[in-house]
C-alpha cells in the first residue's frame, strides 16, 4: 500500500507541473552550446559567468590558418629537420625532411608553409619564419636550424 500511496504523489505532482506550463523550463536539446543564457537567476555583479564558453571565435580582422599544400610547401619550420647540405657547383643545397619522414632537396628562396629559405650554409640552414604573435599580427624572424644540432652533454 505505501508503493501506491508513493505512486499516486509522484503522479499528482508531474500532472500539476504539467498543467502550468510556464513553470516548466524547457528540456535541454541536443547540440544546445555551453554558455547559452538560460534564465537561472545568476546575478555575476561584475564577474564572468561560470558556465560561459571560454573558447573566443576569431575576429573578423584575423584570417584562418591557411591549407597546407603538398610536399616541400607544406611542411613548417618547427617540424622540418636539416639532415644534410650539399654543394652544387657554386650553390648550397639543403635536404630537409618533413614530419612525415619524406625528404626534400631545398635550394634558397624556396618556400615552406610558414616561412622561406634565406641562407644555405655549410653547417645550418636560416629560414625566415612568419609567425603571428599575441595580438595577432605577422612577425618574420630567422630560424636557424644546424645540421648537427648541438647537445647539453659536452
Amino acid at each position: 500500500m505505501k508503493g501506491a500511496r508513493c505512486v499516486a504523489a509522484i503522479a499528482g505532482f508531474l500532472l500539476s507541473a504539467s498543467a502550468d506550463p510556464g513553470a516548466q523550463e524547457p528540456p535541454l536539446t541536443i547540440g544546445t552550446r555551453v554558455g547559452e543564457r538560460r534564465v537561472s537567476g545568476y546575478d555575476p555583479e561584475g564577474r564572468r559567468d561560470p558556465f560561459a564558453s571560454l573558447i573566443v571565435t576569431p575576429t573578423a580582422g584575423v584570417e584562418p590558418e591557411p591549407k597546407r599544400a603538398q610536399g616541400l610547401a607544406g611542411v613548417a619550420v618547427a617540424d622540418a629537420v636539416v639532415t644534410g647540405i650539399v654543394v652544387s657547383g657554386t650553390a648550397w643545397l639543403a635536404i630537409v625532411a618533413g614530419p612525415d619522414g619524406e625528404m626534400y632537396v631545398a635550394r634558397t628562396h624556396d618556400r615552406l608553409h610558414d616561412a622561406v629559405i634565406r641562407r644555405i650554409d655549410g653547417d645550418a640552414v636560416v629560414f625566415l619564419a612568419t609567425v603571428r604573435d599575441g595580438a595577432g599580427n605577422s612577425v618574420s624572424r630567422e630560424v636557424r636550424k644546424a645540421l648537427r644540432p648541438t647537445t647539453g652533454a659536452g
